[in-house]
């Protein structure tokens, strides 16, 4: 299967191309219905032509003189309809105050009923004619059978959800938090910005694709993984405090970040100093180890999903497909990720290992040296195809000033075979900080602590010291210098400590 490739790399639920010369042409002629102005709905945007001729050809007529009723709160949602011609009026139970009602009007185009349908559950809301309207009419099993011949209709949902969720006098809640605007979306998410009502705490909320969720793959996995992220903390990965399902989906809900995506970076073309560069590298690898440490592969590594904080500290975001170690493959004939950053053993199904999310650091570290991608096509199999077959670039052609140290890490990463890359996510990580002058042109720091104690409390001295020191040793850029001294009446131990340019 040919897709055309999304101008902002998002992640995609992609069947595993063939690497053929054969086209793919719509069996239906689409002309017909181009003019319907219900087409240019935001929902139905990206939708290819010929799952639009199929939608439109599924649709029945529905004709209704003002003051009918379309659908009663609490019947069985079977269907959604689109509004061709008139207006509704739509009456439905406040968020959150079950025995309030508010009262909008829709005005053709429009989608209604469509929650119900996704949810299972009865109508929430009364939908009256206003005017003699004309409606088309798609039931729950022609829409369900939509969806599974084309995998792209559950993009159609998620759409859905998201503009739903983000009406004024619309669904506002989402398990207990409440939705007070977007903060960005992508091929497999929505995030929106939401609070916890009754702690006043700000989260981001991300509602997965209804794609992911339909997924057999991915479905038998994300609880089980969902769990295992919660439980991470680590200073380079973004908490995730909680998840919900509703709307047909799953939402994960995360700590709110202030900041910027690495992606917004490089698309404004910032240039970053070399010694910057490495530690955001050393910072994404150290959260990978960790990760992979704890059995999950990311299998999404790119820069939107890198967070630089206001301090320009990593956060690695999105475990939303993340894999078991183990589990191997993508099932079938369906790979998820995004193209631009996709190991060539992800591509071609077969068992992969920690080693692609190393292949994908190595696709971001080319990024973000150079502000280019190593391969660009017009299509997705055609960017498949190099990474399989292409040699890997050269990034001093586009900067000749790079660093030895930051290209033999891209180079390296980006080797075809898994076993010519790193052997850890650790071992990159130190390739780097060892290699390559991390600290050079930052500013040291030094910090010394005295302490004086009497003999009776040497152990206890001496155990609080050595946990500090521990402590110490675990953070990055930290060097331990210990001294100890006993006079005749007391006992000093100094630790002086040099924070390196982090």
């Amino acid at each position: 299967m040919i897709n055309d490739l999304d101008d902002n790399g998002s992640t995609q639920v992609l069947r595993r191309p063939q690497f053929s010369t054969a086209t793919v042409n719509s069996a239906v002629d689409v002309e017909g219905f181009a003019a319907r102005s219900w087409l240019e709905l935001p929902v139905f945007a990206g939708l290819p032509a010929d799952v639009l001729a199929r939608l439109v050809a599924s649709l029945q007529p529905v004709d209704l003189a003002a003051g009918s009723a379309l659908m009663r709160m609490g019947e069985p949602g079977n269907a959604l309809f689109i509004l061709e011609r008139g207006r509704l009026s739509v009456r439905l139970a406040a968020a959150g105050q079950e025995d309030q009602t508010v009262e909008r009007e829709l005005s053709a185009p429009a989608i209604v009923g469509e929650m119900a349908l996704i949810t299972g559950e009865p109508r929430s809301a009364d939908v009256t004619a206003l005017d003699d309207v004309h409606l088309l009419r798609m039931d729950r099993p022609v829409f369900e059978s939509l969806r599974q011949e084309h995998p792209q209709m559950a993009v159609f949902l998620t759409c859905l959800v998201g503009e739903r969720l983000l009406q004024n006098k619309g669904i506002r809640q989402v398990g207990k938090y409440q939705v007070v605007g977007r903060l960005g979306s992508g091929g497999v998410a929505t995030v929106f910005d939401a609070v916890h009502p009754g702690l006043g705490l700000p989260v981001a909320l991300k509602m997965l694709s209804h794609a992911l969720v339909h997924d057999s793959s991915f479905a038998g996995h994300f609880g089980r993984e969902g769990r295992l992220v919660a439980q991470f903390r680590h200073d380079n990965i973004v908490r995730v405090l909680d998840t919900e399902q509703a709307y047909g989906t799953h939402f994960i809900v995360m700590e709110k970040l202030e900041g910027d995506l690495l992606e917004h970076l490089i698309k404004r073309g910032e240039r970053l100093p070399w010694p910057q560069v490495r530690r955001i590298l050393i910072e994404i690898a150290e959260a990978l180890a960790y990760s992979h440490a704890a059995g999950l592969i990311h299998r999404d590594i790119k820069p939107a999903n890198v967070f630089m904080t206001e301090d320009k500290r990593v956060k690695l975001l999105d475990f939303g497909i993340a894999l078991e170690a183990g589990l191997g493959a993508d099932s079938g004939d369906r790979v998820i990720g995004t193209p631009f950053y996709m190991a060539p053993e992800q591509i071609l199904g077969h068992d992969v290992d920690a080693r692609i999310d190393l292949y994908a650091l190595g696709v971001l570290a080319f990024e973000l040296c150079t502000l280019h991608l190593p391969y660009q096509a017009d299509t997705v199999q055609a960017v498949f195809s190099k990474h399989i077959n292409a040699p890997v670039p050269d990034p001093r052609i586009f900067d000749p000033d790079l660093p030895d140290d930051l290209a033999r890490f891209i180079q390296r990463n980006m080797a075809k075979a898994p076993e010519e890359r790193f052997g850890s996510a650790a071992e990159a990580a130190d390739f780097l900080r060892y290699s390559g002058d991390a600290s050079a042109g930052e500013l040291l720091e030094l910090s010394a602590l005295t302490v004086s104690y009497l003999p009776s409390r040497r152990s206890q001295v001496q155990l609080i010291l050595r946990e500090a020191v521990e402590k110490l040793r675990r953070l990055r850029g930290v060097q331990i210098l210990q001294a100890h001294h006993t006079p005749d009446r007391t006992e000093e131990a100094a630790m002086p400590h040099a924070p390196g340019g982090d």
